[in-house]
């Protein structure tokens, strides 16, 4: 199996979070709130969110906010989901977060919402008072702690070296990459990569830095 099929489970964090939003849009009407910086995992948390025990019985959609805008207008209830995720809900324009959240409960009165996003999402909701009344449940991901980058490094990069030499390349990527899983995970494939390309050699914390780098001029 390569470094890149393998797809690392749920951290306790994360797990956390499913269950409190799927808690949280149990009840009618409901706004829930899903912060945190780009790859800590939101989509991943949303995604499971169609597995939890709570919302077996609710139908589910998750859309952008491009995606969204009033597609909820001049549609009848049964055509309408149990509970709307807006997964990016940051990227909304001023005033537009509102109307989404009207649109859609007006067609559906016993619905839920999810909006989800990076800091900004909460001043824009912060900036509507009936919207910030409406919120019954405000949950953060985190970067990852050393530990869950370790876990993450150990299931997408199993080829490297010794335990002893995964564990402190482990510690290099979570302090390279500031604990955000999406950048632990491509490093660690990267790095696994590098590996298997060449046979028992050592990969330093300068090899990590490199593989890092490159990563930065591919994003420029």
């Amino acid at each position: 199996m390569t470094a890149s099929a393998v797809t690392p489970r749920l951290t306790l964090t994360q797990q956390a979070a499913v269950a409190r939003v799927a808690y949280a849009v149990e009840r009618p009407s409901a706004l829930a709130l899903l912060c945190g910086p780009a790859g800590v995992g939101k989509s991943r948390v949303l995604s499971s969110l169609a597995a939890a025990p709570a919302l077996a019985s609710r139908t589910i959609a998750m859309r952008t906010i491009h995606e969204v805008g009033n597609a909820w207008q001049a549609r009848g209830a049964a055509s309408v989901p149990d509970v709307l995720i807006v997964d990016d809900a940051h990227l909304a324009t001023d005033g537009q977060l509102p109307g989404v959240v009207q649109s859609f409960l007006r067609n559906q009165a016993r619905g839920s919402v999810v909006l989800c996003g990076e800091g900004r999402l909460l001043s824009l909701v912060a900036r509507d008072t009936r919207l910030e009344q409406a919120v019954v449940l405000r949950a953060s991901l985190p970067p990852f702690t050393l530990d869950e980058s370790r876990m993450l490094v150990a299931a997408a990069a199993a080829g490297i070296g010794s335990p002893a030499e995964r564990d402190e390349i482990a510690c290099t990527i979570h302090e390279i990459a500031a604990g955000i899983p999406a950048l632990v995970v491509r490093l660690a494939e990267l790095v696994d990569v590098l590996v298997q390309s060449s046979p028992g050699r050592a990969v330093s914390a300068d090899d990590v830095e490199a593989l890092h780098r490159r990563l930065c001029l591919q994003a420029a």
